[in-house]
Protein backbone atom coordinates (compact mmCIF):
# COMPACT_ATOMS: atom_id res chain seq x y z
CA UNK A 1 0.00 0.00 0.00
CA UNK A 2 3.19 2.53 0.63
CA UNK A 3 3.26 2.90 -3.15
CA UNK A 4 0.01 3.56 -3.93
CA UNK A 5 0.08 6.03 -0.98
CA UNK A 6 3.00 8.08 -2.39
CA UNK A 7 1.38 7.54 -5.56
CA UNK A 8 -1.71 10.05 -4.38
CA UNK A 9 0.43 11.91 -2.99
CA UNK A 10 2.72 12.74 -5.77
CA UNK A 11 -0.45 13.51 -7.41
CA UNK A 12 -1.84 16.17 -5.19
CA UNK A 13 1.67 17.88 -5.76
CA UNK A 14 0.97 17.68 -9.58
CA UNK A 15 -1.98 19.41 -9.24
CA UNK A 16 -0.94 22.12 -6.85
CA UNK A 17 2.82 22.24 -7.19
CA UNK A 18 2.53 24.92 -4.33
CA UNK A 19 1.55 22.30 -1.90
CA UNK A 20 5.25 20.37 -2.33
CA UNK A 21 7.55 20.95 0.70
CA UNK A 22 6.60 21.76 4.25
CA UNK A 23 5.29 25.33 3.13
CA UNK A 24 7.36 27.90 5.45
CA UNK A 25 9.56 29.74 3.00
CA UNK A 26 6.58 30.07 0.90
CA UNK A 27 4.89 31.92 3.90
CA UNK A 28 8.01 33.59 5.04
CA UNK A 29 7.90 34.92 1.51
CA UNK A 30 4.58 35.87 1.49
CA UNK A 31 4.74 37.49 4.66
CA UNK A 32 7.72 39.72 3.69
CA UNK A 33 5.66 41.17 0.62
CA UNK A 34 6.81 38.73 -2.36
CA UNK A 35 3.61 37.85 -3.71
CA UNK A 36 4.12 34.08 -4.90
CA UNK A 37 0.60 33.08 -6.74
CA UNK A 38 -1.91 30.32 -5.34
CA UNK A 39 -0.03 30.09 -2.30
CA UNK A 40 -2.43 30.75 -0.21
CA UNK A 41 -5.59 29.24 -1.72
CA UNK A 42 -7.75 26.97 -0.68
CA UNK A 43 -6.97 23.98 -3.40
CA UNK A 44 -3.35 24.80 -2.15
CA UNK A 45 -4.36 24.02 1.25
CA UNK A 46 -6.54 20.74 0.26
CA UNK A 47 -4.01 19.07 -1.91
CA UNK A 48 -1.15 20.11 0.95
CA UNK A 49 -3.23 18.48 3.96
CA UNK A 50 -4.21 15.04 1.44
CA UNK A 51 -0.47 15.14 0.06
CA UNK A 52 0.41 15.21 4.12
CA UNK A 53 -2.13 12.30 5.08
CA UNK A 54 -1.00 9.96 2.33
CA UNK A 55 3.10 10.97 3.03
CA UNK A 56 2.35 9.84 6.36
CA UNK A 57 0.43 6.62 5.86
CA UNK A 58 3.71 5.60 3.04
CA UNK A 59 5.97 5.82 6.21
CA UNK A 60 7.33 9.02 4.56
CA UNK A 61 9.92 11.03 6.66
CA UNK A 62 8.06 14.08 7.33
CA UNK A 63 6.95 16.01 9.82
CA UNK A 64 3.63 17.93 10.31
CA UNK A 65 5.22 21.18 11.92
CA UNK A 66 5.48 23.18 8.52
CA UNK A 67 2.62 22.06 6.76
CA UNK A 68 0.13 22.93 9.94
CA UNK A 69 2.44 26.26 9.82
CA UNK A 70 1.42 26.78 5.76
CA UNK A 71 -2.84 25.50 6.67
CA UNK A 72 -2.92 27.91 9.75
CA UNK A 73 -1.90 30.58 6.81
CA UNK A 74 -4.24 29.57 4.73
CA UNK A 75 -7.19 29.61 6.28
CA UNK A 76 -6.20 33.52 7.82
CA UNK A 77 -6.37 34.62 4.70
CA UNK A 78 -9.10 32.87 3.68
CA UNK A 79 -10.69 34.64 6.74
CA UNK A 80 -9.30 38.25 5.84
CA UNK A 81 -11.68 37.72 2.45
CA UNK A 82 -14.74 37.49 4.60
CA UNK A 83 -17.85 39.63 3.82
CA UNK A 84 -17.37 43.17 3.80
CA UNK A 85 -21.03 44.67 5.08
CA UNK A 86 -23.89 42.50 6.05
CA UNK A 87 -27.71 44.45 5.93
CA UNK A 88 -29.41 44.16 9.17
CA UNK A 89 -33.22 45.60 9.56
CA UNK A 90 -32.29 47.99 6.21
CA UNK A 91 -29.03 49.49 7.54
CA UNK A 92 -25.89 47.71 6.25
CA UNK A 93 -22.92 47.56 8.76
CA UNK A 94 -19.39 46.97 7.35
CA UNK A 95 -17.89 44.05 9.54
CA UNK A 96 -14.91 42.88 7.71
CA UNK A 97 -12.88 45.64 5.71
CA UNK A 98 -9.64 43.24 5.36
CA UNK A 99 -8.99 43.63 1.72
CA UNK A 100 -5.89 45.41 1.83
CA UNK A 101 -2.54 44.07 1.62
CA UNK A 102 -1.19 45.01 4.65
CA UNK A 103 -4.32 43.44 6.38
CA UNK A 104 -4.26 40.50 4.98
CA UNK A 105 -0.73 39.71 5.60
CA UNK A 106 -1.41 40.11 9.30
CA UNK A 107 -4.12 37.55 9.15
CA UNK A 108 -1.38 35.60 7.66
CA UNK A 109 1.22 36.28 10.20
CA UNK A 110 -1.54 35.41 12.64
CA UNK A 111 -2.22 32.90 11.13
CA UNK A 112 0.97 31.59 10.99
CA UNK A 113 1.89 32.02 14.24
CA UNK A 114 -1.57 29.57 14.87
CA UNK A 115 -0.43 26.96 12.92
CA UNK A 116 3.31 26.65 15.26
CA UNK A 117 1.02 27.27 18.16
CA UNK A 118 -1.37 23.93 17.19
CA UNK A 119 1.94 22.34 16.62
CA UNK A 120 3.93 22.55 19.22
CA UNK A 121 1.83 23.17 21.81
CA UNK A 122 3.19 26.66 22.29
CA UNK A 123 1.73 29.74 21.53
CA UNK A 124 4.40 31.96 23.19
CA UNK A 125 6.60 30.26 20.44
CA UNK A 126 4.07 31.19 17.70
CA UNK A 127 4.22 34.57 18.15
CA UNK A 128 8.18 34.60 18.39
CA UNK A 129 8.15 32.42 15.17
CA UNK A 130 5.80 35.22 13.01
CA UNK A 131 7.76 37.62 15.00
CA UNK A 132 11.63 36.63 14.41
CA UNK A 133 11.22 34.74 11.01
CA UNK A 134 7.59 35.87 9.55
CA UNK A 135 7.17 38.93 9.12
CA UNK A 136 8.88 42.32 8.57
CA UNK A 137 6.45 44.99 8.96
CA UNK A 138 5.79 44.42 12.71
CA UNK A 139 3.47 46.05 15.33
CA UNK A 140 2.61 45.79 19.28
CA UNK A 141 -0.89 45.25 18.00
CA UNK A 142 0.07 42.23 15.76
CA UNK A 143 1.79 40.89 18.73
CA UNK A 144 -1.10 40.55 20.82
CA UNK A 145 -3.33 39.54 17.59
CA UNK A 146 -0.61 36.95 17.18
CA UNK A 147 -0.93 35.76 21.39
CA UNK A 148 -4.41 35.41 21.20
CA UNK A 149 -4.54 33.32 17.93
CA UNK A 150 -1.77 31.44 19.71
CA UNK A 151 -4.53 30.77 23.44
CA UNK A 152 -7.63 29.75 20.84
CA UNK A 153 -5.91 27.56 19.21
CA UNK A 154 -4.16 25.67 22.07
CA UNK A 155 -7.75 25.72 24.43
CA UNK A 156 -9.23 24.20 20.73
CA UNK A 157 -6.76 21.97 21.16
CA UNK A 158 -7.60 21.05 24.73
CA UNK A 159 -11.19 20.96 23.68
CA UNK A 160 -10.95 18.32 20.97
CA UNK A 161 -8.14 15.98 23.26
CA UNK A 162 -10.64 16.49 26.10
CA UNK A 163 -13.95 15.68 23.73
CA UNK A 164 -13.79 11.63 25.19
CA UNK A 165 -13.91 12.88 29.05
CA UNK A 166 -17.75 14.14 30.89
CA UNK A 167 -18.52 17.71 30.99
CA UNK A 168 -16.31 19.24 33.79
CA UNK A 169 -13.55 16.19 34.13
CA UNK A 170 -11.29 17.26 31.93
CA UNK A 171 -7.62 16.01 32.53
CA UNK A 172 -5.32 18.50 32.50
CA UNK A 173 -2.32 15.50 31.31
CA UNK A 174 -3.75 15.90 27.89
CA UNK A 175 -2.31 19.63 27.01
CA UNK A 176 0.89 19.28 28.00
CA UNK A 177 2.91 16.13 27.94
CA UNK A 178 7.22 15.99 29.04
CA UNK A 179 7.11 12.55 29.36
CA UNK A 180 6.72 10.15 32.20
CA UNK A 181 8.28 10.27 34.93
CA UNK A 182 8.29 7.18 37.56
CA UNK A 183 9.25 7.83 41.13
CA UNK A 184 12.64 7.29 43.01
CA UNK A 185 11.01 5.10 45.44
CA UNK A 186 9.87 2.51 43.51
CA UNK A 187 13.46 1.66 42.45
CA UNK A 188 12.84 2.63 38.97
CA UNK A 189 13.52 5.88 37.09
CA UNK A 190 14.04 7.28 33.67
CA UNK A 191 17.28 8.89 34.20
CA UNK A 192 20.52 8.23 35.74
CA UNK A 193 21.53 10.30 38.54
CA UNK A 194 24.89 10.94 36.52
CA UNK A 195 22.83 13.04 34.16
CA UNK A 196 22.00 15.11 36.73
CA UNK A 197 25.20 16.84 36.45
CA UNK A 198 24.74 18.31 32.79
CA UNK A 199 22.03 20.25 34.18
Amino acid sequence: FNLLFVSFATFFVYMEPVAAGSGIPEVKCYLNGINIPRIVRFQTLACKALGVLFSVSAALPVGKEGPMIHSGSVIAAALAQGTRSISVFGHDWRILEFRTDPEKRDFVACGASAGVAAAFGAPIGGVLFALEEGASFWSTQLTWRCFFCGMITIYTLYIIRNSGNLWGTASSTKMFSFGEFTSLEDGKSNFSVWELLLF
